[in-house]
């Protein structure tokens, strides 16, 4: 049904002659221009659409804010050192060591729930901003248009995450103990606050607290050095997809003058956003410009993302950390397709992290993800390592989910 060789040697080139592509860099762009030259081949119309982000904000405020709980703690600390006698410090000092302790951790706080778990663009204004492009492939039905189903997914690739490469699951379960970590020293701090203004002398109970904090510095040094900014190669994550998405245009392409499957009133976006290990900036641009047009077009939205193995997809009906819930009338026919072509398919949430398709979803568009990644009950080697090459991408996968997408589209275009 489709050209594993050409998906596969695309993936291939991409790697070879551009390598990694940090959002919002060259190598981002050189590979949406080559995206892009490759759509040409098979679509009605293509172009490029660039925007403007802060691609640092996402992750690059990480390191910063385990530096701000070091610094809380140290203050903490100074403030416990006051209560033992150890050290004198002037009661307004010691006040205000407990409140910019507050207010560093409330910081802290702030940024991962919104701008990493969220994805919000609240502290972009501290970083430089960046231009990327999105790249969008036209394929137009032989009738009149009644529908639009978007396929997408993203050529940005990301950072390598140091916690995952050297410390594998282990290293995620110390990512949630963190999130542990910082709650129990705000509570700390602020007991202790309020303690002090009450005069309320509880000695013992802080320095518990105190101790506490100390077996936690190792962790605040993961996270310190939790990602590189050295870029992985991104076969996996996700050139895979973009290749599903170059495979489908071409098979449309040469099915349209013979008596293989053509849609007849549903038009199709291959779309490939920049940006998304950039905190799906790239997407979020999109919908926001495209918004009024995708709701008038009917549209729906399949985002593909890391595809490896063959005989295996897995199919998210929600992402649970951006507090996105795709919708099931794009899930449910998904998983229906996959079953029926023999595919050991899984229907799961997303458990951290985020993919393009929370984008559409989170505005109302119907929309789902698929790929080849089950963080709930794995973490691959490959998953934002320097592992991530073509080598981990079984070209099989890639014609099994270009067929998904037929079979889907084939679908809405017979309700069409």
């Amino acid at each position: 049904m489709s050209d594993n060789n050409y998906m596969y040697k695309f993936i291939e080139d991409i790697c070879n002659e551009i390598g990694p592509r940090e959002s919002g860099t060259e190598q981002e762009i050189l590979a949406g221009n080559l995206v892009e030259s490759e759509l040409k081949k098979f679509c009605d119309e293509t172009h490029q659409e660039s925007y403007t982000s802060s691609p640092h904000a996402f992750l690059g405020g990480i390191r910063y804010g385990a530096l701000l709980v070091l610094i809380a703690g140290i203050f903490f600390w100074l403030s416990l050192l006051t209560d033992l006698s150890i050290i004198t410090l002037n009661p307004i000092i010691n006040l205000l060591f407990l409140i910019l302790a507050i207010v560093l951790i409330v910081v802290t706080i702030n940024y991962f729930i919104l701008e990493v778990m969220k994805y919000h663009e609240i502290f972009d204004f501290l970083f430089p901003k960046r231009e990327s492009n999105n790249i969008i492939g036209t394929i137009d039905p032989k009738n009149r248009i009644k529908k639009t189903v978007i396929f997408s997914a993203h050529h940005d690739s990301a950072f390598e995450f140091n916690t995952f490469y050297y410390l594998k699951r282990f290293g995620q379960i110390i990512i949630n103990v963190g999130y542990l970590g910082v709650a129990i020293m705000f509570i700390a701090i602020l007991l202790k606050l309020i303690f002090f203004l009450l005069s309320i002398e509880q000695i013992l109970l802080f320095l518990v607290f105190g101790i506490i904090f100390i077996f936690f510095i190792p962790i605040i040094l993961v996270y310190i050095f939790f990602h590189s900014y050295k870029p992985v190669l991104g076969a996996f994550d996700n050139l895979s997809g973009v290749a599903v998405l170059l495979g489908i245009a071409k098979y449309l392409s040469e099915s349209k003058n013979d008596n293989e499957f053509f849609p007849q009133h549903t038009r199709v976006h291959l779309i490939s956003f920049a940006g998304e290990e950039a905190g799906l900036r790239g997407a979020k641009r999109y919908v926001e410009t495209h918004y009024n047009e995708l709701v008038s077009n009917q549209t729906t939205v399949v985002n593909m993302d890391s595809i490896a193995k063959k005989d295996f997809i897995v199919i998210h009906n929600k992402e649970s950390g951006i507090g996105a819930k795709h919708d099931p009338i794009v899930f449910e026919p998904l998983l229906d397709i996959a079953e029926n072509l023999n595919l050991n398919a899984t229907l799961l949430p997303l458990p951290f992290g985020a993919t393009d398709g929370a984008v559409f979803s989170k505005n109302n568009i119907p929309a789902a993800s698929i790929g080849g990644l089950n963080l709930k009950e794995e973490l691959v080697p490959y998953y934002h390592t320097r592992n991530d090459t073509p080598a981990v991408i079984e070209k099989e996968a890639l014609s099994q989910f270009v067929q998904v997408c037929l079979e889907y589209l084939k679908l809405v275009d017979n309700q069409s």
